[in-house]
This record gives structure tokens, C-alpha cells and sequence, in this order.
């Protein structure tokens, strides 16, 4: 419930505001903000009704996208930006019709940063069909302002690193299988190196949780441990890349593609 009220705000921030909250900036992202909610928002509105949203409030970052076809199950995109660089995204479907939020908000936002075609593709035979081109402002000053509002690094190495397409299932699974769940409300984001087929140099990826107790608990989970690739797959693709975790007080999930 508290996450469809903070998600149901974002949204009516930017799609409803008038003047005073929303202040449109010259090629960067429109900036909204409120001391008294603590809150610091981000946002690219396009012609078509769809809005990229990042807001930071009460510590808590939220990267949303609006405006997609709607489906109850999350999607797996992939995503490229203008410089060509890669990634594989999960977004997640909330309360709102055709809104996605990021299961992982800080690599994403970081992901946007820099402006130009940032674009989007579900996979062939995927549940809902995505396929979209989103013009970045070139500009990310106000995008930077909210990541660092809510604590999170500007960049980070393991960005440019890739994803490694492995599980920590003992049982190796088939490619296609069923989607992992996704927190409601992640607390926790951790990310691991991948070397001979086990986690390593786990971190939390969130700086400001990364000293508190059930965070170092979940890296301590992890690390070492054995990680298995689907049964077509070539175990050195894997070797190098970075395997991330989210977790809630109540869930664990394994997010790697």
C-alpha cells in the first residue's frame, strides 16, 4: 500500500502538475520538488503520453515509465542508449495501467544518463510486445540531482560489466522458464562478480544501506556461492559478469537475466 501511494504521487506529480511544481528546464530533465515531502523528482514527458519518471523520496528511489501496453507480468527488455551501450532490464507492473516501475532504479537511472535514443525492446514472443524509442534530454543535471538525493553513486564500474544469464538454483534451468518475483517494495540491491562459476566481491550497490545489518547479512549469503547456466549455454559467458540480487524483509529474488 505505502509503495502504490508513493507511485500513485509520482505519477500525478508529473501528469497533473501545474506551474508551481513542475519546472521545465532547457534540454534536461524537468525538475519537481518538495522539501516539505522530501521529495525529488525527474521527468521526461513525450507527445504520445508516455513519461520517464525517477524520484527520490524519504530516502527511497523510484524510476517509473508510463504509457507502456499493459500486462501482469513483468517485462524483460532490452535496452540500448545512443552511445551503443547494452543492458537487460526487468520493470515491474504497478497499480497504474501501462506504468512499469525499475527493479533495479539506480542502474537504470544511471543507464539514462547522457541523453539521446534510449530504447527499448521486449524479447520475440514475449507476453506484451514493447518496442519503443525514447529521446533523452541531453542534459542529466536534474536526472543526477535526484540519484543523489537518495544516496546512489552517479556511475559505477559494473555498469559497463554486463549481466551474467546464471541462477543459484542446484537445479540447472531451462532458458524460458518461469519469471522470477520482484519485491513489492525492495529494500536491498546487491550485486556479485562472477568467477568460476561462483559470486564474488559481493557489494551493496545502494551505498548508504550498505552498513546495516540485514544488508551485510545478504552479502554474506551469497558470497561464494555456486551459481548453474541453462543447459545451452556456454558456462564462460558467464565468467566476469555481474549476477544481482534484490531482497525485501519477506522476499529474496535473484533479478540476473
Amino acid at each position: 500500500m505505502i509503495m502504490k501511494r508513493l507511485l500513485t504521487a509520482a505519477l500525478c506529480a508529473v501528469l497533473c502538475a501545474g506551474p508551481a511544481m513542475a519546472m521545465p528546464q532547457d534540454d534536461d530533465w524537468e525538475l519537481a520538488e518538495d522539501p516539505a515531502q522530501q521529495l525529488t523528482m525527474a521527468s521526461v514527458r513525450y507527445e504520445g503520453g508516455q513519461a520517464i519518471i525517477a524520484q527520490c523520496q524519504r530516502g527511497r528511489l523510484v524510476v517509473l515509465i508510463t504509457g507502456l501496453p499493459q500486462g501482469e507480468e513483468f517485462l524483460r527488455l532490452a535496452a540500448t542508449r545512443s552511445d551503443g551501450r547494452a543492458a537487460a532490464q526487468i520493470w515491474v507492473p504497478v497499480a497504474v495501467a501501462g506504468t512499469y516501475r525499475s527493479a533495479t532504479p539506480g542502474r537504470e537511472a544511471r543507464f539514462m544518463r547522457g541523453g539521446g535514443a534510449y530504447v527499448v525492446r521486449s524479447a520475440a514472443g514475449a507476453p506484451v510486445a514493447v518496442s519503443g524509442t525514447f529521446d533523452l534530454p541531453a542534459q542529466s543535471a536534474n536526472l543526477d540531482r535526484v540519484l543523489t538525493a537518495c544516496g546512489w553513486a552517479l556511475e559505477d564500474d559494473r555498469d559497463l560489466l554486463g549481466d551474467a544469464d546464471v541462477t543459484l538454483s542446484g537445479a540447472r534451468r531451462q532458458r524460458g522458464g518461469p519469471p522470477y518475483r520482484i519485491p513489492s517494495v525492495p529494500e536491498r540491491e546487491v550485486s556479485c562478480l562472477v568467477r568460476e562459476m561462483r559470486l564474488h566481491d559481493c557489494r551493496a550497490d545502494h551505498p548508504p544501506s550498505q552498513d546495516t545489518p540485514n544488508t551485510k547479512s545478504l552479502v554474506r549469503a551469497v558470497e561464494g556461492e555456486r551459481i548453474y547456466v541453462a543447459r545451452d549455454t556456454d558456462p564462460a559467458t558467464a565468467e566476469g559478469r555481474v549476477f544481482r540480487v534484490i531482497a525485501s524483509d519477506q522476499l529474496l529474488v535473484m533479478v540476473s537475466r
